[in-house]
């Protein structure tokens, strides 16, 4: 048993070190320009037209789920593995992530007076994907912040059977984003209902978890930040999922309205 967690001690290293290289070439490029959310506030024309807004936002939607995914596994494995580089690195990219999406949101008021003048539907859809955004940001920033500040200040670690099903829980939660990340790049948005129950997959076992945590309580074997943080995640987790779903129902109406309103045209 020793010599099994020597060896995952060591894969979990090998992971972190390339994780935080691969962090580290992820900023160079956001700092370049070459992965970002979409800056649609700089489009200089006095009225632009709502395919453009869709393609960038389409754009903002699938490089959010991309970041969420990443880091919703970066921030677990990491505070198993006890890596408080990878979960400093990640964090750090979660609040670039977050400032973009806040000002996103700062400049919406701008956007819908840019878009043309028969876009009425097109800007309460801009909107509402704008605000699911924000949420998702400030969910995943809820999730892997305070894994950071235990890991930091607690120096009592998780159970084996408490980061075995934190680890089992990443896996499903990071699938389900995954799907929806294909959902939105590719444009199947009949798929929705297929992500609605892995969402409901996820919530099942969510809530299977939360009941053995609350035996752990009731047996003394935990503590109140231990149960305190294992909650929280949850919850976060439970508000990143509806917000997901939210997302692509808010792109799919975006995507239909647009397409039958230049087929109209």
């Amino acid at each position: 048993m020793e010599r099994f967690y020597l060896i995952f001690g060591a894969i979990l290293g090998g992971l972190g070190a390339w994780l935080i290289m691969a962090l580290i070439s992820h900023r160079k490029k956001i700092r370049k320009g070459e992965i970002t959310l979409s800056e649609i506030d700089e489009v200089s024309e006095s009225s632009i037209k709502s395919e453009s807004v869709l393609i960038k936002t389409t754009e903002d939607s699938s490089n959010a789920l991309i970041m969420i995914s990443k880091a919703y596994f970066i921030g677990i494995s990491g505070f198993h593995s006890g890596n408080m580089k990878l979960l400093a690195a990640i964090e750090a990219e979660i609040e670039e992530f977050n400032q973009r999406a806040k000002r996103l949101k700062a400049n919406t008021y701008m956007i819908i007076q840019q878009l043309q003048h028969d876009s009425i539907e097109t800007g309460h859809y801009y909107v509402q994907i704008v605000d699911y955004l924000r949420e998702l940001a400030h969910s995943i920033k809820y999730v892997v912040r305070p894994l950071k500040d235990h890991l930091m200040n607690n120096p009592k670690p998780f159970a084996e059977d408490q980061n075995d099903e934190l680890t089992q829980f990443s896996t499903q939660v990071t699938d389900f984003l995954n799907f929806a990340l294909h959902i939105i790049k590719e444009s199947r948005f009949e798929q929705i209902e297929s992500l609605i129950q892995k969402r409901q997959l996820v919530l099942d076992l969510m809530r299977d978890q939360e009941k053995r945590q609350i035996r752990r309580i009731k047996k003394k074997e935990t503590n109140s930040r231990n149960s305190v943080l294992y909650f929280g995640i949850m919850s976060e987790t439970k508000h990143l999922l509806l917000q997901t779903v939210n997302l692509l129902k808010a792109t799919r109406d975006f995507v239909s309205y647009t397409k039958s309103g230049s087929n109209g045209n």
